[in-house]
């Protein structure tokens, strides 16, 4: 096994999947796979047509060719048009940079997210904390958004062609969210096509002369009516990277506009890029010290990539040709393995549960076997900091977003349960997506919120079980056999011809506890009403499921005669 005390991008091909795997300390953070059914959307542009616009949503439905049709809302229409930008805009301070506040690093495909709250969110964070009531600035801007609301529902109408970008994509029965603010991401920038002339720069860029001269240069290469947000990988680079940068971004939105010229909606207008160039373009940081490939394909891509973005870090990639699988090589197979496993232990012996629901996750913290020569409270306290690493982990490794709620060993002193909460906030600033924390209540349950802009890797990998239907519970076999004769009961009722003979398709787990019975099951059917019914496994049948026919005339009767 190799170990590092830095980071590591392993990329894996399999067949038709590629998955990449992000190792730090020698152990998987993060696992991004990508197969032909199931390709990556966020950054796709699209030209869609409006289905419908409901205002009492402040939102957009959008058919953009997926089975689903977007969801716009009316926050995320582009507000770089006049007479939009007329309500809402503010005076441009040039310290802040316009929306100088945002980090297009933590999710360049969806930098708008958390970054730059909406006009009027002020107030409804002042109303959520219990503070005093909003100033009158915030009470004018509240107003503002009003108008600009009204304003976007009365432009949009069905059937409009609108350009739309995926920043969110489908989560089961929900289409994708989408934003008409379009931006290009870079290896240094993020173009806003209509920006405006807005320049950003990433929070992470602490140093202000660095955020000047990074202004200024973007500022004076910059075309009229463009903006971008630069990235945090920008400082210190050379104006001739950045110039590059620049001129990839804008030769892609040349391409764009060409192809709307003939476009007729839905019609999808930009890919984003590879998998592999989206990896890089986002991952690839400083800490990175080695870069494997399994695939000469990638290894050559990943290589053209980093001798323009990066060529003092060519001498970190390599073409893997070990004996061993790629990720057997490096340690972290079973770390791949246990992504669908619900009880994950801890090196203390402890383990935490995961548990999925249709609203949120929640994990649940045991001690397990941990019974050190220590008081209760120090044990308690040493699993929940452990486990509080280790959910960390696993939320960036399964790309679990939405509402997760952790459940951790009850603690006596306040004190220890603000060091928990002091160790879930460290670890969360590892990681990309964007997150927020509440303390652990007097209960011991710590509520998180993470941001969500794909299915997680489980739903997105996995399938749903054929015999619980994800419930991971099947329906008991006698109760399956007691729908069974209560069908059979209904059916003889309703039917005046006897002797009948019918064939009964069922699971072969349901025929045992039928055949172990004291009497033979078809003789007791018979004798009850007057039926011939013969019992045939069916393995295609879930354990809650049957299937009665006529064998007269081979015709499925189970619905006629549904149960009562």
């Amino acid at each position: 096994m190799k170990k590092s005390s830095n980071k590591q991008l392993l990329m894996n091909k399999t067949g038709d999947e590629i998955q990449v795997a992000l190792v730090e300390e020698g152990r998987l953070v993060e696992l991004i796979i990508e197969r032909p059914e199931s390709r990556r959307s966020i950054g796709d542009i699209y030209l869609g047509r409006v289905h419908k616009v409901v205002e009492g949503l402040k939102a957009a439905f959008v058919d953009i060719g997926q089975k689903s049709d977007g969801f716009l809302h009316f926050s995320d229409v582009g507000t770089t048009n006049e007479d939009y930008r007329a309500l809402i805009e503010d005076d441009d301070d040039d310290e802040n940079g316009g929306v100088d506040d945002g980090d297009a690093d933590d999710a360049p495909q969806d930098f708008r997210n958390g970054d730059e709250p909406a006009v009027g969110a002020t107030v409804k964070q002042a109303a959520r904390s219990g503070s005093k009531k909003p100033s009158a600035d915030e009470q004018e801007r509240a107003e503002k958004r009003q108008s600009y609301t009204q304003l976007i529902a009365a432009k949009l109408k069905p059937n409009d062609s609108i350009l739309v970008q995926v920043i969110k994509e489908p989560i089961s029965s929900k289409g994708s969210r989408l934003t008409s603010d379009i931006t290009i991401a870079g290896r240094f920038m993020v173009l806003l096509p209509f920006g405006g002339g807005q320049v950003a720069v990433s929070r992470r860029v602490i140093a202000r002369k660095e955020r000047s001269r990074l202004k200024k240069l973007v500022r004076s290469i910059l075309p009229e009516g463009f903006g971008a947000i630069i990235r945090t990988v920008a400082e210190d680079q050379e104006e001739t990277l950045l110039k590059q940068d620049l001129e990839k971004l804008l030769a892609k939105w040349t391409q764009i506009e060409e192809k709307l010229q003939d476009a007729a909606p839905p019609q999808l207008i930009f890919k984003e890029d590879t998998i592999i160039s989206s990896v890089l373009r986002d991952s690839l940081t400083s800490d990175v010290t080695e870069i494997v490939a399994n695939s000469p394909l990638i290894h050559k891509e990943t290589l053209n990539y980093i001798q323009w973005a990066a060529p003092e870090m060519v001498k970190n990639v390599t073409f893997y040709q070990g004996k061993l699988p790629l990720f057997e090589g490096y340690g972290i197979a079973k770390d791949v393995e246990s992504i669908f496993s619900r009880k994950v232990w801890l090196k203390s012996g402890g383990y935490i549960i995961i548990e999925h629901t249709e609203a949120m996750v929640v994990v649940d913290v045991n001690s397990g076997r941990y019974a050190a020569k220590r008081e209760q409270e120090e044990n308690s306290l040493k699993t929940n900091l452990e486990a509080a690493r280790e959910v960390v982990r696993q939320l960036r490794l399964r790309d679990i977003g939405g509402i997760i709620v952790v459940d951790f060993i009850d603690m006596l002193d306040q004190k220890n349960a603000k060091k928990v909460y002091d160790s879930m906030k460290t670890e969360l600033r590892n990681d990309r997506a964007k997150s927020n924390i509440l303390p652990m209540s007097d209960f011991g349950i710590m509520q998180i919120t993470r941001e969500r802009i794909r299915p997680s890797l489980m739903q997105r990998m996995g399938d749903q079980c054929p015999a619980c239907g994800g419930s991971g519970v099947v329906q008991a076999r006698f109760t399956t056999i007691n729908q069974i004769e209560r069908w059979l009961r209904k059916y003889a009722l309703q039917n005046s011809m006897k002797f009948q003979q019918l064939d009964l398709y069922i699971s072969p787990t349901v025929v045992e506890p039928l055949q172990n019975s004291d009497m033979k099951t078809e003789l007791k059917w018979f004798l009850q009403h007057l039926l011939f019914v013969q019992v045939k496994p069916d393995e295609s049948l879930r354990s809650d499921d049957f299937r009665f026919y006529s064998r007269k005339n081979n015709k499925d009767i189970t619905a006629e005669y549904g149960d009562i």
